[in-house]
């Protein structure tokens, strides 16, 4: 399976992560992790949680708790699956990115 890559900037942290299978899926995968990050440091705009690290710690325990409430909720149709399975994916991508292969 070919790997796809795509270049982002998250919280003014840009770097390139790569993955295997659809380009497509990677680049939803970021703009929903984007979303959150944005969420959150909109959210504390007001307060002195403005560090980088602490906006994407907070967005990351956010999109914990969706999979985690979505696989209590048994849904019908093997959504909670495949939440796991995107998981999965995402977490295989952040670990070859920060390893560098």
């Amino acid at each position: 399976m070919e790997k796809s890559s795509l270049e982002i900037n998250i919280l003014g942290s840009s770097f390139t992560v790569k993955a295997h299978g659809d380009p497509g899926h990677l680049q939803r995968v970021v703009d929903y992790l984007t979303r959150k990050v944005e969420e959150i440091r909109h959210k504390y705009a007001d307060s002195t949680t403005q560090d980088p690290v602490k906006i994407s710690l907070l967005a990351g325990l956010n999109v914990v708790d969706e999979l985690l409430l979505c696989r209590g909720s048994k849904t019908a149709g093997g959504e909670a699956l495949e939440v796991e399975r995107i998981t999965e994916r995402l977490i295989d991508t952040i670990d070859e990115s920060l390893t560098g292969n």
